[in-house]
């Protein structure tokens, strides 16, 4: 089983984040390593992790093919449940305040990034 963190602009904030920008930070984390246009994951020795760099559709869903998208303004974190959190949760916030975004794990209303005491 696996659980989601999900890293998007605030409300306040229209514009998409550049691909190839986010992509040249993500490719500086050791932690990671890209394994398609728009997909990296944890290298050996991390916890296991997906991520999925997406632009959401009108209805607020996406969908990915893995071809290069020019603009994003969703990265998914795929999170299995075999692994504790906080590592998965340390890498969000990292990516989320680089870009200026949040990052959540909605299904539990839990907001890891801007750090928040209050629920969303």
């Amino acid at each position: 089983m696996s659980w989601y963190l999900t890293l998007r602009p605030a409300s306040s904030q229209a514009e998409p984040a550049d691909t190839v920008d986010l992509i040249a930070y993500l490719d500086a984390q050791p932690e990671l390593r890209q394994i398609g246009p728009v997909e990296f994951e944890s290298v050996p020795g991390q916890p296991q992790m997906l991520m999925i760099l997406a632009k959401t559709n009108p209805n607020g869903g996406y969908s990915s093919d893995g071809k290069f998208i020019p603009r994003i303004d969703i990265v998914e974190l795929i999170c299995p449940y075999s692994e504790p959190p906080a590592w998965y949760d340390a890498l969000a916030a990292r990516i989320a305040a680089f870009l200026g975004w949040q990052a959540i794990e909605e299904s539990e209303s839990r907001q890891i990034w801007p750090r928040q005491e209050n629920r969303l």
